[in-house]
C-alpha cells in the first residue's frame, strides 16, 4: 500500500509562528481543527479518521515550533511498520526567562492506574526524563510512555481502535490515549530527532491568541498533494 499521510491539527489558537513552521516542515495533507474544545476536538479529529482514507494520521498541537529534522523523522517512522504509535517529544515548557525546562515530555513508564476517574494528578503522569538524557541518546528509536500529540503517527486502523478521548474533566487527552495504549500492549516509540519546542509557559495550557468561544469552530482542509516519495518533508 503506497503510504499516504494527512497531518491534523489541533488549533485551539492562532499563534502564527508555530502554524508558519507546520506549513514550512510538511508538504502532505494538513487539516486544521480551529477554534474546537478539547473534547469536541478529539470527537472531530476521530469523526475525520473514520470518514476518510489516509494509510496514516499524524496528530499535533498548534503552541510548539516544528522542524525539518523532526518531520522528517516523524514521517520515515510513521511509515515503518515495525513501530506501531511513533511521536516526537519536546520540552516540557519554557520557564519565565524564556528558557527551555530541565525536563522532557519523555517518560519511560509504566503509567499508574490514576486515583481520581476524573482525571490523573500531576504525580500520576510518572517520572519526566531531563531533556539532556534524551539530546544523549544514541541516534536510534527509543520507547516512551507517552503519545503526547508532538507529532504523533499511527495507521488509519489503529486511530480506529483507539479513538481520542478526554478523561471526565474534560482534558488530558495524550494521558488517556497513552494509558489505553499501555493497557492494550501497544508500543510507542519516538526518536532523539524528533524534538520539537514546546511554547507553553509553566505548567498552564498556553492561552495567547486563543480561539476558544471566540471565533466559529471550523475544519480547514489543505488538499496538497505529494508525488515524488523524497519530496514529502522539504
Amino acid at each position: 500500500m503506497t503510504y499516504n499521510p494527512c497531518l491534523l491539527v489541533m488549533q485551539p489558537r492562532e499563534i502564527t509562528e508555530c502554524l508558519d513552521s507546520i506549513k514550512e516542515c510538511f508538504d502532505i495533507p494538513t487539516v486544521y481543527f480551529k477554534a474546537f474544545s478539547e473534547p469536541m476536538v478529539c470527537r472531530e479529529m476521530s469523526k475525520y479518521i473514520r470518514e476518510n482514507d489516509y494509510t496514516h494520521y499524524i496528530i499535533v498541537g498548534d503552541d510548539h515550533i516544528t522542524t525539518k529534522p523532526a518531520a522528517q523523522c516523524i514521517l520515515d517512522h510513521t511509515e515503518d511498520s515495525r513501530y506501531e504509535v511513533f511521536t516526537g517529544w519536546m520540552n516540557m515548557h519554557l520557564e519565565e526567562n524564556g528558557f527551555m525546562s530541565q525536563n522532557s515530555t519523555v517518560s519511560f513508564g509504566p503509567l499508574v492506574q490514576i486515583s481520581d476517574p476524573t482525571g490523573p494528578t500531576r504525580e500520576e503522569y510518572g517520572k519526566w526524563e531531563p531533556m539532556q538524557i534524551i539530546r544523549g541518546l544514541p541516534a536510534e528509536p527509543f520507547r516512551t510512555a507517552y503519545a503526547n500529540f508532538a507529532l504523533t503517527g499511527a495507521t488509519k486502523e489503529l486511530w480506529e481502535r483507539f479513538p481520542l478521548s478526554t478523561h471526565t474533566r474534560g482534558n488530558s487527552s495524550d494521558h488517556q490515549l497513552s494509558f489505553r495504549l499501555q493497557q492494550a500492549g501497544v508500543k510507542v516509540w519516538s526518536h532523539p530527532s524528533a524534538f520539537i519546542k514546546h511554547l507553553r509557559r509553566g505548567w498552564r495550557p498556553l492561552l495567547d491568541k486563543w480561539l476558544v468561544g471566540n471565533v466559529p469552530s471550523e475544519i480547514i482542509e489543505t488538499n496538497r498533494r505529494w508525488g515524488k516519495r523524497e519530496d514529502y518533508a522539504r
